[in-house]
Order: structure tokens, then sequence, then C-alpha cells
């Protein structure tokens, strides 16, 4: 059977309810514009589930070169992911949910009439959701029908040590499987269990490792393991001094509103336009970072902006991926752009 994986956007779930934080529609939901990218790394093992887990896959060795997923509007769904094998997924986004449709590429596809619910937001420690779909396949003019369940869950929440010496608090880790049957004769079925982990400070997962299993009545499973690391997050700029929360520290101010805000365009040719809409006073800082963490431009540098809406502009000097930093309070954002 054939099977392409979405890496980096993990088609994963999301909930709230913990302190620690939260996987949500303003924090992680798919957008249209962005490029997410990613890059292979040796394949680990998921490791433990539960309360301030330490993850640590800082001995990882980057081996792939990067990998790049485009999102764009969908006339199907309202946000299709283009991946550089020219793979295009088909999502249906709201803020309440992430429904995920099925796929195409090269005169194959799966299409999901009963989708999968990949998000439910919000989505917090030990939430789980799960289900069934139903779909079918099309190859080389034939229509094979496919059924299957699905669940997700974060089983799990702690410190995620990367390559590079990054280290990342406050993460959630989500837990997917997916069992599919294809209902044919001496068809194979195939069971895809992965494991997405998702910072307060990036829009999509930071690491992804995938368990794939597969086989039919005449052959033997087969199972392949891969493991992907964002580029993002390899890059991470340094967490300005105050802006993060500890794992141990109440979270007074969880239930404030989040901070609307926006990078566009992306890729961007020209000047990239940054804007954020503030529901109350708050203390700012919006910086732009290199890939080195170091800081090339500051718009606003710790200042006190009354509720309103805020527009600035950033014109790379030379082609590469930048970061935008966002910090409102305590909440801080980042954001990946790439000049061409």
């Amino acid at each position: 059977m054939k099977k392409i994986v979405l890496i980096s956007l993990g088609l994963a779930t999301a909930a709230s309810g913990m302190a620690q934080s939260a996987i949500t529609y303003a924090r992680h939901g798919l957008r249209a514009g962005d490029v997410h990218q990613t890059r292979r790394v040796t394949t680990v093992e998921p490791g433990a589930s539960g309360a301030n887990v330490t993850w640590d896959f800082s001995a990882c060795e980057v081996t792939g070169n990067v990998h790049s997923e485009a999102l764009e509007s969908s006339s199907t769904g309202n946000i299709a992911v283009r991946n550089d094998g020219n793979a295009l997924f088909q999502f249906d986004v709201t803020p309440y949910g992430n429904d995920y449709y099925g796929y195409a590429v090269s005169g194959y596809s799966v299409v999901y009439e009963k989708p999968v619910l990949k998000t439910r937001y919000p989505f917090g420690f030990l939430d789980q959701h799960s289900g069934e779909f139903l779909g079918h396949i099309t190859q080389g003019g034939n229509k094979i029908p496919v059924e299957g369940s699905y669940s997700s869950e974060v089983d799990g929440y702690g410190t995620l040590k990367l390559p590079g010496g990054v280290t990342l608090s406050n993460v959630l880790r989500v837990k997917t499987t997916e069992v599919q049957k294809r209902l044919a004769s001496n068809a194979y079925d195939f069971t895809e269990e992965k494991y997405l982990w998702y910072s307060q400070d990036f829009r999509y997962p930071v690491f992804v490792a995938i368990l794939l299993s597969s086989g039919s009545a005449e052959g033997a499973a087969s199972v392949s393991k891969s493991s992907y690391v964002s580029v993002a997050a390899l890059s991470a700029p340094p967490v300005a001094a105050g802006s993060a929360v500890a794992d141990n520290e109440p979270q007074a101010d969880a239930a404030a509103p989040e901070v609307e805000h926006s990078v566009y365009p992306n890729p961007v040719a020209d000047a990239a336009n940054i804007t954020y809409s503030l529901p109350s006073d708050a203390k700012v800082s919006v910086a732009v970072y290199a890939t080195t963490g170091v800081c090339v431009r500051k718009m606003v540098n710790n200042e006190v902006q009354a509720a309103g809406e805020y527009a600035y502009s950033y014109t790379p000097d030379v082609a590469g991926t930048y970061f935008i930093r966002f910090a409102f309070g305590n909440k801080t954002y980042t954001e990946q752009i790439v000049k061409r």
C-alpha cells in the first residue's frame, strides 16, 4: 500500500486544562501562508509518558536535507499542505478542531468521506479522543474502499532536549495511532504510531517520531521508524529573560486571551508585514533573529503599549530563514519566515 507521511505538521490533535502548557488553535492551528521546515535525524525511541518528563534527544545526529511544507488556502478544505514531494494534504480547520480529508500525489489519492479528527482545540495533558474513518483509495483507475480507526492523546509534558544544545521547557507530547484496512482481496493493512512534541514558542511540532508497520495475509509485516526535528526549533533564538514561565510556577494569567498576530507574506520576496492586536495594555517586545540566534532587528524593546492594532515591516538583507519573536507580558510566540 502506498503511504505518504506528513512529517512536521504531524496531523496531530490538540485541548487545555494543564498549568504547564496547552495546544490551542491560536498558537498551533494550521495557517495558510506558512512554510514549515524539518530535517531528518537518527531514529530515537519516543521515551516515557507522564508528568515532568525529560526527553533527551540531544545526541541525535541531523542526517537529512531540509524538508519543506507550504500551507495554502484550498478549494476543497480551508487548508491544504503541499510538501516538497508535491503531495497535497487536505484539512478543514476551525477554532474547535482540525479534520483531515486525505491526500493526492502522482495519480494516487486517498479521500476520507468520514474524516479523521486530527485536532480538537484546546488539548491538554491526559485529554484524548478517538473515532473511525471511512473512505477510498484511487490508483490506476481502480477505486478501493478503506476503513479504520484513530486515537489521539496528550500523554506527557516536560522538557525536550534537541541537538545543538537547544532545550525547550513546557513541552507537550501528543501520541496518535491510526489503523487502516483496505477492503479488497490481497490488500494489506497499516498501523501508524506517531509522537509529536509541541512547544508554546512554535506553531508546529518541534520533534516527531514515527513507527509505521504494514502487512498482509500473504506476507510478513514490515516495520519502519523515522524521526524529524523542526528547523525553527534547531535555530531557536534565546528566550528573553523573564519571558519564560517555569514548570512549577503557577500561571495566574493562563486564562488571559491569546494575542492575535501575523507575519506575511511567507515566503517573502521583499518586506514582511508584522502585525498584532492587543486586547489590553501589555508590555511588548518584537524582534527578528537570524538562524545563528543573533538579533538583527528590534521593533519593540520591552515597552508598554496600549490596547489596539500595531503594524511593522522587515526586509531581510539576504536570502535565508528568520524568526520573529513576540513577547506580550509572559506569553511568547515565535514565527518563522523564509526569504527566497
